[in-house]
């Protein structure tokens, strides 16, 4: 700050030299003119006051002698000459004098001028000098501020320093624990897998016992005579050509044959400790007890296979997986790859748009109803099985817990339990009422197929 100072107060006393010497050579011609002109003046007056005592020089010694007129009258000629040309002088010198006194004048006028100028010059100074004052008071806040700011930086660099170390610790005791929660899942599934393998095995004995009991039985009971009652129904064969009906041969014997049901074996092994662990089913299902059901007609129901679609409409914006009407057969539910379940209307044979299932995050494998069309349940790819209402089209549960995808998923008769077959070969049963899983079963053999065993247990 004083250098700047220094530099303005140098440059000033720069200016102002540069114009003494400008002006100064202006004037010196006028000063030496002035000088001459009163060098010439102050002559004039010696050579008049000489003059005069010459005049009265001559006079008297025109007075005193006669002798010297002619050379009297040569003086008084070159005298009256000398006073020509002195007035000759006199007249130039002063036309001279008043040229020098009109620039000298004018000369003032600019220099009032220049002085004027230089009191503006100073008041603007003045008001530099302030700006920079204040500038400079800026300029000390501003460095103030610098250095806040810059001791506050080094704070925020430290502080994120030592949140970069304990970030850097979080992470590598993150890093351990997905280690270590690795292995205990990688431990937790050997586990599983041994106690599979064992279960397994235990019911394959205990499937190998009862069919060996079974044919025991069975061969036993081959042993034994069939014994005939009274009241059992009999058969009389009619001759070949014989008498009316109602009429029997004397000659002929009378074949008798029995009308009760033979009993069929039950299936054993992993399906009968499926159903142990998951509840037998009605008895108007798949695989009923053989006192309980009807052997099937010979005859075979007719079958026709549709050769033409009734409609064809833009369901899905990817694969669409499954279909399922609902039990009324009134909605037509879809489910595909865009992920979601899109419910139709069935209208005259047409399929309208009634609205959307949303929050799966993975395409949807399967669709189910319960009984009263109350409920839908839907199993995906994201590991997880959805149950929604259809009267608000309100996602209501959420099952996860299989490590694969969900294959299938069913209601059970009750509608308080459902079903779910995954890719991880496991099968759950789930309560809805507490939403946790009851039993689990694993592995499912691949060669029975997740949908034959589902529909089993239905």
């Amino acid at each position: 700050m004083a250098e700047r100072r220094a530099d303005w107060k140098r440059h000033i006393s720069d200016q102002l030299k540069l114009r003494d010497r400008v002006q100064r050579h202006t004037f010196e011609e006028i000063v030496q003119q002035y000088n001459r002109l009163l060098e010439k003046s102050d002559l004039q007056a010696v050579l008049t006051e000489r003059y005069q005592t010459e005049k009265y020089d001559v006079q008297r010694g025109h007075e005193a002698s006669s002798l010297d007129s002619s050379r009297s009258d040569s003086l008084h000629q070159e005298m009256s000459q000398m006073r020509i040309r002195h007035q000759e002088e006199l007249t130039e010198l002063h036309k001279k004098r008043g040229e020098l006194a009109q620039t000298v004048i004018e000369l003032n006028n600019q220099i009032q001028q220049k002085d004027r100028e230089i009191q503006s010059n100073e008041a603007r100074m003045l008001e530099y000098q302030q700006q920079i004052a204040s500038l400079e008071g800026d300029c000390r806040d501003l460095r103030s501020n610098l250095q806040e700011l810059e001791m506050a930086n080094q704070t925020l660099k430290d502080e994120y320093d030592a949140l970069q170390i304990t970030f850097s610790a979080l992470e590598e005791k993150l890093r351990k624990t997905s280690e270590d929660n690795q292995e205990l899942v990688s431990r937790w599934m050997a586990e599983k897998a041994l106690e599979a393998n064992r279960l397994n095995a235990e019911n394959e004995k205990d499937t190998r016992r009862r069919q060996a009991k079974l044919q025991k039985d069975l061969a036993d009971a081959a042993k034994e005579p069939l014994p005939i009652e009274q009241d059992d129904d009999i058969e009389v064969l009619a001759e070949d050509g014989g008498k009316g009906a109602g009429e029997t041969s004397p000659n002929r014997p009378i074949g008798r044959t029995l009308s009760k049901k033979t009993s069929q074996q039950p299936q054993g092994g992993l399906l009968d400790s499926i159903s142990n662990i998951f509840g037998r089913r009605s008895a108007n299902s798949f695989g009923t007890s053989p006192e309980t059901s009807e052997t099937p007609s010979g005859g075979c129901a007719e079958v026709r296979v549709p050769t033409t679609a009734l409609h064809v409409f833009e369901a899905h914006d990817g694969e669409v997986n499954t279909v399922r009407f609902s039990p009324g057969s009134r909605l037509l539910a879809t489910g595909g790859m865009d992920r979601r379940v899109k419910l139709w209307e069935v209208v005259s044979g047409r399929c309208e748009a009634k609205g959307a299932l949303t929050g799966s995050n993975a395409g949807i494998t399967s669709i189910e109803f319960d009984s009263s069309g109350s409920y839908l349940l839907a199993a995906s790819n994201d590991f997880a099985s959805r149950i929604w209402t259809m009267d608000d089209y309100r996602l209501r549960h959420t099952l996860t817990g299989h490590s694969g995808k969900v294959l299938s998923a069913r209601f059970l008769l009750d509608n308080a339990r459902i079903v779910s077959g995954s890719y991880d070969r496991t099968l759950k049963l789930w309560d809805l009422r507490s939403k946790v899983c009851t039993s689990l079963v694993t592995p499912v053999p691949e060669i029975l197929g997740l949908n034959f065993i589902i529909k089993m247990l239905q």
